[in-house]
Parts: structure tokens; sequence; C-alpha cells
């Protein structure tokens, strides 16, 4: 990794937007991750929930997104992102446990941000130096 380089962790909902492609904003935000433009990290935790999620039948089915792209994307991340070992264990959200695994992510992996718009993580503002934001907010830090 690059001294230099923005480091972050995307939340699931975050990556099935850019699974999806609907927006501008998230084609761009892809756009960038696979230029380079930032490190995005993941665990074999997120990667497991985001595969999961991204089969459920409002998703897959409703969305149109079949099984050859998710695989696709699923396989870019693996591939691009750089992987944390699930090594840490965070007990810091307890309104949803299921988001301490970002938290664990980021830390393990030492990101500058975690991107979100789950309000259990967004409420929290920073954890132990990782500063957590919005789409829009992370998209202007990198100069989108």
């Amino acid at each position: 990794m690059s001294a230099n380089q923005v480091v972050a962790v995307f939340d699931t909902n975050i990556l099935v937007r850019l699974a999806l492609g609907k927006t501008i904003a998230s084609r761009r935000m892809w756009h960038a991750f696979t230029e380079g433009q930032f490190i995005l990290l993941v665990s074999g935790s997120i990667l497991s929930e985001l595969d999961r999620v991204l089969h459920y039948a409002r998703i897959a089915v409703k969305q149109g997104l079949p099984e050859e792209q998710i695989q696709n994307f699923v396989s870019v991340l693996r591939t691009q992102t750089v992987m944390t070992h699930d090594l840490y264990q965070v007990s810091r959200v307890e309104a949803d446990a299921t988001d301490d695994v970002f938290l664990a992510c980021a830390l393990e992996g030492g990101a500058d941000y975690l991107v979100s718009e789950d309000p259990h993580l967004r409420d929290l503002g920073e954890y132990h130096g990782v500063q957590i934001v919005g789409l829009d907010q992370f998209q202007k830090i990198i100069g989108l």
C-alpha cells in the first residue's frame, strides 16, 4: 500500500450499490476503485455477507442481477482488494452487532475511512482513528 493512498472499507449496502451500478455515482466509484484511486479492504466475513445479500430475491431477481454478474463482481473484489483475516473482534455497535465486522476490518487493515449510510455506524462518527463517512463525502475525499 502506498503511504499516500486512501484506504477504505465499504459496508455491504455500499458494495451492493456498486454491484448494481444503477447510478452514475456508483459507476464512478467502481471505476475509481478498479483504477486504483483508493485501496479497498475486505474480509472473508464481509465477502460472505455480500455474497449472501446479492443472492436475495429482492436484489438478484428484482434488480436484474444475473449470477454471472454477481460472480464477476465478487471475483474482482477478491483479486483487487486487500484482504484482512478476521483476526480482530469488535463489540461496539449494540443496535446491530453485524456491523462490527466492518469496524474490525477497518482496524485490522489500518483504514482511513469506513464508508456507510447505516445510522448505527454513522452515529459513531469515528472509531479508533477510522473516520466513518457516507458515500457522497467519500467521493469528495477522493476527488470524484
